[in-house]
């Protein structure tokens, strides 16, 4: 053995030592957040402008709050008797070294009906993308190839069409409570940084099914697990910066940061490494959520309009889930009790996590075995068209190696 374990053995003391150090500091940071942000309770408007002056300067994610920040949502009543729909998608990306550019989106689709007519529909529905208008978005004289990130934009963004066509087909009893989910965010973060013409391309579609189910009256939520948003802890952030005065309209600007030219360690780095979670891990228990933020992560800001972005946190069992839902959602007190009820009593059926997304989970997942089933499909019918192969050499090597 050429590994000196009595050397490691030290090192691995003094790692331990230096957690124990770390934890004890930390939970000395999390009291004081704690207490901050219970001292600023009543002076939600002054923290909304701080967010909205800070908004361009503060190198950090913002959220805005919308309630008061002592609020804890309780639930009266759980349901027994209602309709949830839930999309979720995969993909096979074009391969380069493959015979022909295609791609493949699975869109897995769920509905369940509980109570006294219950019921259930789920499919996988696949769709091969391979023409040139499939395969690239044109702008002028520009081929922008749909691959690679821009096509999971595109999955994610056929994942949110799929979900309205179903909600629209299956949801249609207006006297139970109903609900579309979808698993992770609906802030299309990909798109941020986008090229302006990707970016528009894709939200324009997004937006309208959003719209859609706006029009149509059924509350649109996502679902996401383990989350690690920062964005409350931006506001907090705010609540410690020194430079910080809605009075004279200045909010945090870091690169001109007070502390910082003093020598000094910045005050708002008592948040530093803590998430949102951390706040309302100690303040609810289960079955109760959050106040709701609003984000003010630019894409949703600057593109979303009537459908910018609100969250809230939930504790279900050990998880603290975040749900994110529109603005016209989260402006609709019976609406928000109505997504709260409907994703806890999902996330209790499915022991933790909501069984409407692990249906359309299982229908959406394209296994390895199903994608090598895909490519010989696609093989054949090229050879039956008698279409030259042009394999690269690449891709022989791949073949040859797996039999």
């Amino acid at each position: 053995m050429t590994l000196n374990l009595a050397a490691l053995s030290e090192q691995l003391r003094a790692m331990g030592q230096n957690a124990a150090r770390s934890v004890a500091q930390r939970e000395t940071r999390m009291a004081q957040i704690a207490t901050r942000y219970l001292n600023e309770v009543g002076y939600e408007q002054r923290w909304a402008d701080a967010v909205r002056l800070s908004a361009t300067s503060a190198h950090w994610l913002l959220a805005e709050p919308v309630e008061p920040l002592d609020t804890i949502g309780r639930i009266e009543t759980l349901p027994t008797d209602y309709a949830v729909v839930a999309t979720d998608g995969s993909h096979i990306d074009v391969d380069r070294h493959g015979e022909v550019s295609c791609y493949l989106i699975n869109i897995g689709q769920v509905y369940l009906r509980y109570g006294a007519h219950p019921e259930a529909y789920l499919e996988s529905s696949p769709r091969l993308y391979f023409s040139e208008d499939d395969l690239y978005l044109h702008e002028d004289t520009r081929r922008i190839p749909v691959e690679g990130a821009v096509l999971s934009v595109r999955r994610d963004v056929e994942e949110g069409v799929a979900l309205g066509r179903f909600a629209a087909m299956y949801l249609n009893d207006t006297t139970i409570p109903r609900l579309a989910l979808q698993d992770g965010t609906l802030i299309r973060w990909a798109l941020a940084n986008a090229d302006e013409f990707i970016r528009d391309h894709f939200l324009g579609q997004y937006l309208n099914y959003l719209e859609q189910m706006r029009k149509i009256g059924i509350p649109v939520a996502s679902y996401i697990s383990r989350t690690r948003s920062p964005e409350v802890m931006g506001l907090m952030r705010l609540m410690f910066c020194p430079d910080v005065n809605v009075p004279a309209q200045r909010g945090a600007n870091c690169a001109q940061c007070s502390d910082a030219k003093q020598g000094k360690t910045p005050s708002c780095m008592i948040c530093q490494d803590v998430i949102d979670a951390d706040l309302f891990a100690t303040r609810l228990q289960e079955g109760e959520r959050s106040p709701i933020f609003r984000s003010w992560s630019r894409i949703s800001i600057e593109g979303y309009g009537d459908h910018q972005i609100h969250f809230f946190f939930l504790r279900i069992g050990r998880e603290l889930a975040r749900i994110e839902i529109p603005a016209w959602v989260a402006g609709q007190p019976d609406m928000v009790a109505q997504v709260h009820a409907l994703v806890y009593d999902q996330a209790m059926r499915g022991q933790g996590y909501p069984v409407v997304l692990q249906r359309a989970h299982e229908q959406a997942v394209i296994r390895s075995a199903e994608r090598r089933v895909f490519e010989q499909m696609v093989a054949g019918v090229l050879r039956q068209a008698e279409v030259p192969t042009g394999v690269s050499a690449k891709r022989e090597r791949k073949q040859f190696i797996q039999g």
